[in-house]
């Protein structure tokens, strides 16, 4: 299994054999001196550039270098770059977010909380009602203290507030362009020469998409280098997936036999289960042989070419959007733009490699619209299912107010906590929701990981905010069973007020707190102690012990979900408990350096991703926000003081301007960000230096592609009696990448490159 990489890192044949004796999935008990080494070559850290591959410093399972510089905590975030844009992104945002706050708390909140505090709303109700109104934590520093007739000087700091944020933004979205702009420039990847084309006529076949992709474009030549095909691939990920299941019971066979227990007879027996495994396996390599004729093209492929400006100029010909193209699959005649025979295609530089969801390539735009809306519906019921607890909730809360002695501290105690059952309540249906998008973006078969995490984002963020901070409202201001005032609806005891302060005070520890609480990592520093513990006597297969070691895996959609829902509540509740901002604050200060300590010393290296999801996301959120605020000015404004200031009403028109325009645009065109150079350097030049490339991530294309560059790496990179010149090394790299038939030799298994993607095994 380990023949080719050792082969290149210039292990002999007797020290192959002894490696290969060294490293197997279902040994008993685990190597652990093995867990070790994959722990730190799957941590997130830089590999030291100094050291040369040898058997002593290769994970043998997963193939990564396991000798690692860790990162210092007080490290910059740029240190995160090694492993793309996408997490040193993320912390950007973080900051950001953490700026728009605290400039919030430097312009408004200050005065806001204290003019709410010097007010005497409690004191000056009537009698009548008076004893449902208290001074207390919740009421003292709220809008609805303040009894002036009008403050001005309220309207004006927000007013300013927005303005300053938005310069912010427009300066914050300037700060991502450019940090996109200088990783790429500093990083040349396979994608760098690559892009991706949809659409393509299902029954076309390569030599034809070679010749229409290597005729000039922009009245310039090209350098066609490789073509990745992309096909259906469901059976294929079906039988992997049948496989897998079935190494998974021969391990627990394995582990009963160990242990010298009865098999259960509904098992089948370990002779059995490994001629069904190597019957998978030889299938699965009959398909690997002969993909062309098996699988249905998919309509997508990826194709390489000599230089960046090359595959811009392809980029810049094909002018069709994803819109359109939806347009031309419904029958709706489009503008004439440049066609494949009679398809329109969609061509865009290429993802990452290992940002491709393979197994979901084919299914149509139309198809991918149709599952979107479903799964937007989706979550509308379940947002209906927790407005329905959470009414119930407040009905009895309604019931025991009726029943309990009013201005009594058992009022007072009871009223407390069933506002904190509501908060805990709503973070319990923000959990299940969270989990059920996460199906739900499933089943949209996205291209892209990226594409992926964006869906969940979006509908994980908007969804957690409605439930935060829209049915709160509509619970407490317009479901009653008397009918009161919409101020009384907010002040008094168990009103909006509470609930929402409350929320603010769970929003600002159990983020990170659960973050360092994390019961799965718990979970595995306790597997890890009872496997080095056991030692010889340790039940854990090596795969098993492996897992363990490694650190828990990121998620930066549900990150970015949890952050831009809690900025959406701030702002929203931000002009009428201006303290609860001060909590986000110290929520988001908590948040980065948990987070920032987690990654360099807890968890494991994400796939690289660009910067992509961090400009989709200030693309949807930001605007938002700013909107988010201005109505939630006007709203609180027009329920306390009955009228509105010209400022806030010039506001919110503003932020609605704001908001419809393309402002990303029209960005652009204001500030210069440069210009993004493309690569001077050739694909051939380079390609022995990607660790990643398309053709080594197609499940069905990786053993063949491996193998070809694990030949080329041994007469690259050995050393040989006369060293090459740089012309003779520029002359061998100009071969020829498309791979056509060759011998099947199968490479290591890593985690990073043979497996097949969650999302894929999800689908079938």
């Amino acid at each position: 299994m380990l023949n080719q990489v050792l082969q290149v890192i210039g292990v002999q044949q007797n020290e192959e054999q002894q490696m290969e004796a060294i490293y197997d999935d279902f040994q008993r008990p685990p190597k652990i001196k093995i867990a070790m080494m994959h722990a730190a070559a799957t941590k997130f850290a830089k590999t030291d550039p100094n050291i040369d591959l040898d058997k002593t410093n290769v994970c043998p399972c997963c193939g990564l270098p396991a000798v690692i510089e860790e990162i210092p905590l007080c490290s910059s975030r740029n240190e995160f770059s090694f492993n793309g844009s996408g997490i040193a992104l993320y912390f950007d945002f973080l900051v950001f977010s953490g700026v728009i706050v605290f400039a919030y708390i430097a312009i408004s909140c200050g005065y806001n909380i204290y003019a709410n505090s010097q007010g005497k709303r409690c004191s000056l109700i009537k009698s009548s009602i008076a004893d449902k109104c208290k001074t207390d934590f919740f009421n003292q520093f709220s809008l609805t203290n303040d009894n002036e007739d009008f403050d001005e000087v309220r309207s004006i700091l927000n007013f300013i507030s927005l303005i300053v944020i938005l310069f912010l933004t427009l300066f914050y979205r300037r700060h991502i362009s450019k940090i996109a702009m200088e990783l790429d420039d500093a990083a040349i990847l396979a994608s760098d020469f690559s892009i991706i084309v949809e659409n393509i006529p299902r029954d076309a076949k390569e030599p034809e998409i070679q010749e229409y992709f290597s005729q000039p474009f922009q009245n310039e030549t090209v350098e066609f280098r490789k073509l990745c095909i992309a096909y259906e691939i469901q059976p294929y990920l079906k039988l992997n997936t049948q496989k897998q299941l079935k190494e998974t019971v021969l391990t627990k066979v394995l582990e009963l036999e160990a242990e010298g227990k009865q098999i259960p007879k509904s098992i089948p027996p370990r002779v059995q289960l490994k001629q069904e495994i190597d019957k998978i396996s030889k299938e699965l390599d009959y398909m690997e042989d002969h993909r062309a004729t098996i699988f249905d093209f998919s309509g997508i492929c990826i194709i390489t070419y000599n230089y960046e400006k090359q595959a811009d100029n392809v980029c810049k010909t094909f002018k069709a959007t994803r819109f359109k193209i939806l347009l031309d699959q419904l029958g709706i005649e489009q503008n004439e733009f440049k066609k494949f025979r009679n398809n329109n295609l969609l061509v865009r530089k290429a993802p990452e490699p290992g940002d491709i969801i393979w197994g979901n390539l084919g299914i149509t735009i139309k198809e991918q619209y149709k599952r979107t809306l479903i799964t937007n519906a989706m979550t509308l019921f379940l947002l209906a299912i927790g407005f329905g607890l959470l009414l119930g909730l407040s009905y009895a809360q309604n019931v025991i107010n009726k029943n309990i002695s009013k201005g009594s501290t058992t009022e007072t105690i009871i009223i407390t906590l069933l506002g904190f059952a509501s908060s805990i309540l709503i973070s319990i249906i923000n959990v299940v929701l969270a989990k059920m998008i996460v199906k739900f973006a499933e089943l949209e078969q996205q291209a892209t990981r990226t594409d992926y995490n964006v869906s969940v984002a979006y509908k994980m963020g908007v969804a957690q905010f409605l439930n935060t901070a829209i049915l709160t409202l509509i619970i407490n201001l317009f479901i009653q069973e008397e009918m009161i005032s919409l101020d009384q609806a907010i002040w008094q005891t168990g009103g909006l007020n509470s609930d929402v302060m409350l929320i603010f005070i769970t929003n600002s520890i159990t983020p990170w707190l659960t973050l360092l609480l994390d019961v799965n990592y718990f979970y595995k520093l306790y597997v890890r102690q009872k496997i080095i513990k056991q030692g010889e006597n340790c039940k854990y297969t090596q795969n098993e012990a492996n897992q363990a070691f490694e650190g828990p895996t990121i998620d930066l959609s549900q990150k970015y979900a949890k952050l831009c829902k809690t900025l959406l509540f701030t702002f929203l509740y931000s002009a009428l408990l201006p303290v609860g901002v001060c909590f986000t604050f110290l929520s988001i200060v908590c948040i980065y350096w948990t987070e920032k300590y987690l990654l360099i010393r807890r968890d494991s290296k994400p796939a690289p991703t660009g910067s992509a999801m961090a400009e989709a996301m200030i693309d949807f959120y930001i605007e938002l926000i700013l909107l988010l605020f201005s109505l939630g000015c006007t709203f609180w404004e027009w329920i306390n003081y009955d009228k509105i200031h010209i400022l806030t009403w010039l506001q919110l028109g503003f932020s609605t301007l704001h908001y419809l325009i393309p402002i990303q645009k029209i960005c652009g065109c204001i500030v210069d960000l440069g210009i993004d150079n493309a690569t001077i350097e050739s694909y051939d030049e380079k390609f022995l230096t990607f660790y990643d490339d398309y053709d080594r991530r197609n499940p069905v294309t990786l053993d063949a592609a491996k193998e070809k560059w694990i030949k080329i790496q041994q007469e690259t990179v050995q050393p040989t009696p006369q060293p090459k010149t740089s012309n003779q090394l520029k002359k061998y790299h100009q071969i020829q990448h498309i791979t056509t038939g060759s011998t099947k030799i199968h490479p290591i298994e890593s985690r990073n490159s043979r497996e097949i993607d969650d999302l894929q095994q999800l689908q079938v």
